[in-house]
């Protein structure tokens, strides 16, 4: 892995689709959560996002919110939910949930299925064919 800064964030980054309203919604509710300010919130969109984070081309953006950790690695999906929720308080004491085999196969199945249905599940429409993830 590069040793740069670029790769290498500061503090945490939370990428997510600035496009969605169901994604923006759900970054409003983490940001609340972030009493600390510990995390960066970066929309996929953000130009030059590869070029900052060039470790983000080994995950598609179709699986979902993705967060790289302060040494530069990326987690996407359901794992990235785990990394924040994990790193917050009043959370952390329960998230030792998510390494349990069959739980974690359980709640990565269950953010499959909502991000699939994100625009559906958002209280407003989609603006954009962002939310379209097929």
């Amino acid at each position: 892995m590069q040793t740069n800064n670029a790769t290498k964030p500061t503090k945490p980054v939370i990428i997510y689709d600035g496009e969605c309203n169901f994604c923006l919604s759900g970054i409003r509710r983490i940001q609340n959560k972030d009493q600390a300010g510990q995390f960066t919130y970066t929309p996929k969109q953000t130009p030059d996002l590869y070029g900052h984070y060039p470790q983000l081309a080994a995950i598609e953006s179709k699986e979902g919110m993705r967060f790289i950790d302060s040494s530069g690695k990326v987690y996407s999906g359901a794992d990235t939910i785990y990394q924040i929720y994990r790193r917050l308080d009043g959370y952390r004491y329960i998230t030792w949930l998510y390494l349990v085999p069959v739980i974690r196969t359980l709640l990565k199945g269950a953010y499959l299925i909502i991000s699939k249905n994100r625009s559906r599940l958002s209280k407003s429409d989609c603006e954009s064919e962002t939310c379209n993830t097929e």
